[in-house]
């Protein structure tokens, strides 16, 4: 029995020694392939969070659009309804205007009118007098 275990023992060792002479054979490579695999790790694990932080700022900016532009669409109503007014004070303007010109500019009319009734208005204190 024990030839058998020298036996198993010298195929063991054998194995064992094929094994780590054809692993370390290429331990260059292996050692390059490791700092690899870290190094793209480390990498995947950064661009995950970088990943993680955009999508969350681009929630984050979804939601302040959606507000801007419901702000802009209140917004648009208050400009327009501005402008309905802008043209009504316009129009105002214009006519107050107008009728600043017609007051510096003395009517022949209206002089007349004004002599009329002031005479008028003497007739009637006159009449009153009387009574």
């Amino acid at each position: 029995m024990s030839i058998y275990n020298l036996l198993a023992f010298v195929i063991g060792g054998l194995i064992w020694f094929f094994a780590f002479y054809f692993r370390y054979k290429h331990r260059d490579v292996i050692n390059e392939l490791r700092s690899n695999l870290k190094s793209a790790n480390k990498e995947l694990e950064y661009l995950n969070h970088e990943l993680d932080e955009y999508t969350h700022q681009n929630s984050i900016l979804k939601e302040k659009t959606t507000e801007l532009l419901e702000k802009n669409d209140e917004l648009s109503d208050v400009v327009a309804e501005l402008s309905k007014y802008y043209v009504h004070i316009k129009k105002a303007s214009e006519k107050t205007s107008e009728l600043t010109k017609f007051l510096h500019e003395p009517s022949p009319d209206i002089e007349e009118k004004i002599k009329k009734l002031s005479q008028k208005n003497k007739d009637i204190s006159n009449e009153k007098k009387f009574f």
